[in-house]
């Protein structure tokens, strides 16, 4: 039996992500948003990780304001 090579992606980036969305089907992106909503309202309801966001969540408004001023 042969095996195809498989291809490894050593590095990527955000930057180098170029997703079209509006080439998505309207029914996969909408599989894709409710699969997306689930999973963060499960990951909310562990204390841990909600705190931790507000701790971020502090860090990044007193970023922007420092920003603004």
């Amino acid at each position: 039996m042969r095996r195809l090579a498989e291809k490894v992606v050593v590095s990527r980036t955000p930057a180098t992500i170029q997703i079209d969305v509006d080439a998505i089907p309207k029914h996969e992106m909408d599989t894709v948003c409710r699969v997306l909503v689930r999973s963060v309202t499960e990951a909310f309801k562990n204390p841990q990780f909600a705190a931790d966001y507000e701790i971020w969540l502090a860090a990044r408004r007193a970023k922007t304001k420092e920003a603004t001023t």
